[in-house]
């Protein structure tokens, strides 16, 4: 379910594009309803989110004068049983059938339902509804400056909702999920008891009514007293493996590090031809060429997959396979599963640091390699994990706070605000039209910069890392951040370079940089600047 709706996420993530206003919206008559009476309709869906996240900085707030009359009876489901989903109860329109593009179940007005033989297309619908938990992502009316309404749920902790509608010709949302110029979105938030925010989301098509039809939803809305948290799937934890005794390593193997991870290998091992990426993948390789060993440093081990799998085998009374734990001192994760078939040897390996790194290690061998069950234990036996595995932290910790060189900023300089980042900046310092987060300023004698890049890393993608030689700074909103103080000559000539990241999120996907430059850039105007940083309404997707 988790990676159904997260590549639901990402078909949406893909979507939104831009916005913009709306006929027909009364804002102020929203923003007044926020106290809900007593709901009367009681219905429930289930299913995935389908969020969409907007390119910002392209629409202001809205407000309207007139809204749109509430029609006398709007079709409704009034006899549907009641299904469960992510801690929610409430209706969908007369109409809406449930339908299922990536796993996960929306409910669409009139799906259009592919035949069992037609492989090439996905279930759609012109209107839907989608629930799923959200974690961190705002409401993409509030990003865009649309009103946000505060609601009651019973049952519920808070609820808020907010709106937007796409600009734009045919904007995409998923392959066969479209969005045109003027459909309307609406997305309702619950937090639960737990403190998780479940978020509905309904997209509107040609409807003519599109706010009081999203309102009706959000009246139906309350708080399943049943649920008890999201499915938990069997799994063996670890400790509950049978233990693979690791081997003596070879006085002959040579020994090696790959951040932070220590291992050895035969001296006559070298890098194979299908290396991609040293700095997070390596591939050494046997000079016969028929034994890999190859490893990446990673954060989404498949250790949980596997021992979920292995409960499962267990359940129908048969092995998963070869499926063992070793000991690594340091570790939390040290886990090895050995599948042979077809003359081939697979040796799938993973290894976390407690608090700190992932590693995949694959060792493979190809038909004819021999027997790889020695060399294999021996190459158990040679894993460490350094200072480095700690993935910075400690280098983190060690490092000089940049507290006591921040100075005050200047009372005459101007407040900056991009995309939810405050800041504060000299005057001469001007963004230009098109000049999407950069300041300048350019006189015959100096210049100086500001940049801002902002970073919402894929799951697949690795983090950056952070400056281990540098300062370390968290404004508000940040978890950590590191400043350095430097010289660029990129122009020729040695100019000031204070260059910073920040993470906005504990894993470092969600994350900001801040450059500052220039002949007339100054040090002192660089922790200026860093004093006035403010990230706690910065929102980077």
């Amino acid at each position: 379910m988790k990676e159904q709706s997260d590549t639901l996420v990402k078909l949406i993530h893909d979507a939104a594009g831009q916005v913009g206003p709306l006929d027909g919206i009364d804002g102020e008559a929203m923003a007044r309803r926020a106290i809900r009476h007593e709901r009367t309709r009681r219905g429930v869906i289930g299913g995935a989110v389908a969020f969409a996240l907007v390119a910002l900085g392209t629409a202001g707030t809205i407000w309207f004068v007139e809204r749109p009359a509430l029609p006398a009876l709007l079709p409704w489901f009034s006899d549907s049983g009641e299904t469960c989903s992510d801690g929610l109860v409430f209706e969908v329109p007369d109409g809406y059938e449930e339908f299922s593009p990536t796993g996960d179940p929306m409910w669409g007005l009139d799906p259009v339902i592919p035949g069992e033989l037609d492989m090439e297309s996905l279930p759609s619908a012109e209107s839907w509804v989608a629930v799923d938990p959200v974690d961190g992502v705002p409401l993409v009316g509030r990003q865009i400056g649309n009103p946000v309404v505060d609601t009651e749920v019973p049952g519920a902790v808070a609820a808020t909702y907010s709106w937007y509608i796409v600009d734009g010709d045919d904007s995409p949302m998923a392959d066969e999920l479209t969005a045109d110029a003027g459909d309307f979105v609406g997305e309702l938030d619950v937090e639960l008891a737990d403190g998780t925010v479940v978020r509905i989301t309904m997209k509107l098509h040609d409807d003519a009514t599109p706010q009081a039809t999203f309102e009706r939803l959000v009246d139906t809305v309350r708080i399943d007293e049943e649920y008890e948290g999201p499915e938990t799937l069997p799994m063996i934890p670890q400790e509950d493996l049978p233990v693979l005794e690791a081997g003596e390593v070879p006085a002959s193997w040579q020994e090696a590090e790959f951040h932070g991870l220590q291992y050895a290998l035969p001296g006559d091992w070298g890098t194979g031809p299908s290396a991609e990426n040293v700095g997070e993948t390596q591939v050494l390789e046997r000079p016969d060429g028929k034994v890999e060993l190859r490893m990446e440093l990673t954060d989404h081990l498949m250790y949980l997959d596997n021992a979920q799998m292995a409960a499962e085998y267990a359940e129908l009374g048969e092995e998963f396979g070869d499926y063992y734990r070793f000991d690594l001192a340091g570790s939390d994760v040290a886990q090895v599963r050995i599948e042979r078939f077809d003359g081939e040897y697979q040796a799938y390996i993973e290894v976390r640091r407690a608090g700190g790194r992932g590693y995949m290690v694959n060792f493979f061998g190809r038909p004819g390699a021999g027997d790889l069950d020695d060399d294999l234990s021996a190459l158990l036996g040679s894993l460490g994990l350094t200072a480095a595995s700690k993935d910075g932290a400690t280098a983190y910790d060690d490092l000089d706070p940049a507290d006591p060189l921040l100075q005050d900023t200047p009372p005459d300089w101007e407040p900056v605000k991009f995309e939810g980042l405050e800041m504060s900046l000299p005057q001469e310092l001007r963004s230009d039209e098109g000049t999407w987060g950069i300041w300048s300023s350019d006189s015959p004698d100096s210049w100086e910069d500001v940049s801002i890049s902002l970073w919402d890393l894929e799951a697949y993608e690795q983090p950056f890392g952070l400056d281990e030689s540098g300062y370390r700074y968290e404004p508000p909103g940040t978890t950590r951040g590191v400043v350095t103080v430097g010289t660029s000559t990129e122009t020729g000539e040695p100019t000031f370079l204070g260059q910073a990241t920040f993470r906005l999120t504990a894993d470092g996907r969600k994350s900001f940089e801040v450059r500052y430059e220039g002949s007339g850039a100054t040090e002192e105007r660089w922790w200026q600047i860093l004093t006035s940083l403010d990230a706690a309404d910065l929102s980077v997707s």
